[in-house]
């Protein structure tokens, strides 16, 4: 099976389901089960000023009041910042070919959210690259070149062609689809509905049918 993740770091909701989806894989053991990022910014080329307001930030994407955008985010610390995370979002998928992309993100969320630190410098992501393990050279390489910029744009546009619009959004084998935040309860539920689709027949349920994939 596979889990798919639209997400973007300066979402706080989108740190939270990558917290959720640290439970899940803590609680469960998967032996069928891939963990596949997706890079979705939810502002394309955003770049804050001194000024930026996060809540502001949060509005503009979720197309809320500024009111709504500070109840449903009363959570978000005051001096956290909005940052431009379009270099996170290349290293991850350095880190996706590596095979680090869970450490990445988890370490991504960890160093914004928790230790306040601004992901958009070098020396910021260069240490979280050395913690999870990735080349040096190679992520040296991705910082002061374009490389995996075009793989970050493809998977928005890829996004909204499957009609997603907002992060963070789970989809869980093109089947079923988790928009905003899932428990790890309510994402497990989910991949058990999805497990359970998976007996075959040989007669037809709409477009589920194994006589028409043979032909």
């Amino acid at each position: 099976m596979k889990l798919e993740f639209w997400l973007d770091y300066i979402s706080p909701i989108c740190y939270k389901q990558h917290q959720a989806i640290e439970l899940l894989f803590k609680k469960y053991k998967f032996n069928d089960l891939e963990l596949l990022y997706r890079s979705y910014e939810m502002i394309p080329k955003f770049e804050p000023n001194e000024d930026c307001d996060f809540h502001r930030v949060l509005a503009q994407h979720h197309v809320l009041t500024l009111d709504e955008t500070k109840e449903l985010f009363k959570d978000v610390p005051k001096d956290l910042k909005p940052v431009k995370v379009i270099d996170a979002h290349r290293l991850s998928h350095l880190a996706k070919k590596s095979e680090k992309a869970f450490e990445f993100n988890q370490m991504v969320f960890k160093f914004y959210y928790e230790l306040k630190k601004d992901i958009s410098k070098k020396d910021v992501l260069i240490e979280i690259s050395s913690k999870v393990g990735l080349n040096l050279e190679e992520v040296e390489y991705v910082l002061s070149s374009d490389r995996y910029q075009e793989s970050v744009c493809l998977n928005r546009e890829n996004a909204i062609l499957k009609g997603i619009f907002e992060v963070p959004h789970l989809r869980i084998d093109g089947k079923i689809r988790l928009k905003n935040y899932h428990s790890d309860d309510q994402i497990i539920e989910a991949l058990n509905m999805v497990s359970a689709t998976y007996n075959k027949t040989d007669y037809c349920e709409g477009e589920n049918c194994e006589r028409k994939k043979t032909r």
